[in-house]
């Protein structure tokens, strides 16, 4: 793609800047391909035409200034001589409007703050001018506003970004009945849901998370799934991800169900040939809640389901291009073994934990990833002070308890205060197991 180097020079031109990741390319690419289609479909008289054409060559090839000169030529012309563009028919009015979208989807391309920042400017301009002549097309290019301002802060860091697309949907939800205008409702409410699901992440506010959770909940509650398939299946997932991540956190075993039920409504409808990564997504956290429900239930058959969920979703996971991301699946497969070792007999369960752990540490290195290290660490540590119990095994019972001192150390070291206090507890059982198996 030609294009591709004009889109991110400006992000190489900041100090000190890495080269952009494969995330962000591909949202580029994405960004390209929307408008170039834009630009190709026919809008307008002759010469609205003409200009936009030279304005999808100049795109083509790289020239964005030239393509905004173009948009903004194509706007004047339809402009004529008018001083109240409110007296204009309303077809001339909507060219106004889609060409200043157009002009703001050129901006976004440019990979800089003040590129998006102005991008979103003319997105709300353009959502103005289209106003009442068209207004779906309205709510879809405000839409397309808080979008690009919530990328601002997730290509560039930050919350500014989130915040403000946070007030843009917020007032956009105004205009919207949830029975009339029932797609566009959903469709807001899933970009707010998810611009205040990235927010908890930079702030650590679960009360965010609980919101975003909110707004899932009442984007999808009038929603069928003909509708809008796309947006019904990232609505869910979306749900379904902040119902395991709050049930997990607060032990709500009423959210972790209604977590289970959602997922598995999209997995039993969802091809998984169609979207793969979607469909990954989903049974990875339908495998987190069942893990969680099974093992404060004692279910073996909720068990056997998280363990057998996390194993399909890690032989898709290419460990080569995902390491930590497969570590973690083996981190969650060994917690599921541990839970189940505590119904079986037979100790293999426990030697299995302890393997999945190992495998899982391969890739959570301590210079690389401390805290992760030190969790499997701890978490190997667990399956091997049952197996000592059982066996009355005091060097085993000894490396647990080394285990997890160390992982408390690294992760004290590594600013984990509060993580490695989680861990207090643990330590102290161990250390009373290791006593009690030297004096037996």
């Amino acid at each position: 793609m030609v294009v591709l180097p004009a889109m991110v020079a400006d992000w190489l031109r900041r100090p000190g800047s890495a080269p952009p990741g494969e995330a962000l390319l591909e949202r580029r690419a994405v960004d390209f391909l929307a408008l170039a289609g834009r630009l190709g479909a026919p809008l307008g008289d002759k010469e609205t035409r003409r200009l936009r054409s030279e304005a999808a060559s100049a795109l083509a090839d790289g020239r964005f200034a030239d393509a905004d000169k173009a948009l903004a030529q194509a706007e004047l012309h339809s402009i004529g001589g008018a001083s109240d563009l409110s007296t204009l028919p309303v077809a001339q009015r909507l060219r106004i409007g889609e060409n200043r979208a157009d002009r703001a989807g050129i901006s976004f391309l440019r990979t800089t703050p003040e590129a998006y920042r102005e991008a979103a400017g003319r997105y709300g301009e353009a959502s103005a001018l289209i106003g009442l002549a068209d207004v779906d097309r309205s709510r879809a290019v405000a839409l397309a506003q808080a979008k690009a301002l919530a990328r601002l802060s997730e290509d560039f860091g930050g919350r500014d970004g989130y915040d403000a697309a946070v007030t843009v949907l917020h007032r956009l939800l105004e205009g919207l009945d949830s029975l009339e205008d029932t797609v566009a409702f959903a469709g807001a409410q899933d970009a707010l849901a998810a611009t205040l699901e990235a927010l908890a992440e930079i702030a650590g506010m679960e009360d965010l998370r609980v919101e975003a959770l909110a707004r899932c909940r009442a984007g999808v509650e009038h929603l069928h799934r003909d509708e809008a398939p796309l947006l019904w299946h990232a609505l869910t997932v979306r749900f379904g991800r902040l119902a395991v991540t709050i049930g997990e956190s607060r032990e709500d075993d009423a959210l972790l169900e209604e977590a289970v039920t959602a997922l598995a409504t999209v997995l039993a409808v969802w091809d998984r040939n169609r979207d793969e990564a979607r469909w990954l997504e989903a049974e990875h956290m339908i495998s987190r809640a069942r893990a969680a429900l099974g093992g404060r239930r004692n279910d073996l058959a909720l068990l056997e389901r998280a363990f057998n969920g996390f194993n399909r979703v890690a032989k898709a996971v290419d460990r080569a291009r995902e390491p930590l991301r497969w570590a973690e699946l083996q981190d969650q497969m060994g917690g599921v073994l541990v839970a189940m070792g505590e119904r079986y007999r037979d100790p293999v369960v426990f030697e299995e934990a302890i393997a999945v752990f190992a495998a899982a540490l391969e890739e959570r290195r301590r210079e690389s990833v401390p805290l992760l290290w030190a969790t499997s660490s701890a978490n190997q540590a667990l399956p091997m002070m049952r197996l000592a119990e059982r066996r009355k095994d005091a060097a085993l019972a000894r490396q647990a308890l080394t285990q997890i001192a160390v992982a408390i150390e690294a992760m004290r070291s590594a600013g984990f205060a509060a993580n490695a206090k989680h861990l207090e507890a643990r330590l102290i059982k161990a250390g009373a197991l290791v006593e009690a198996l030297n004096k037996a």
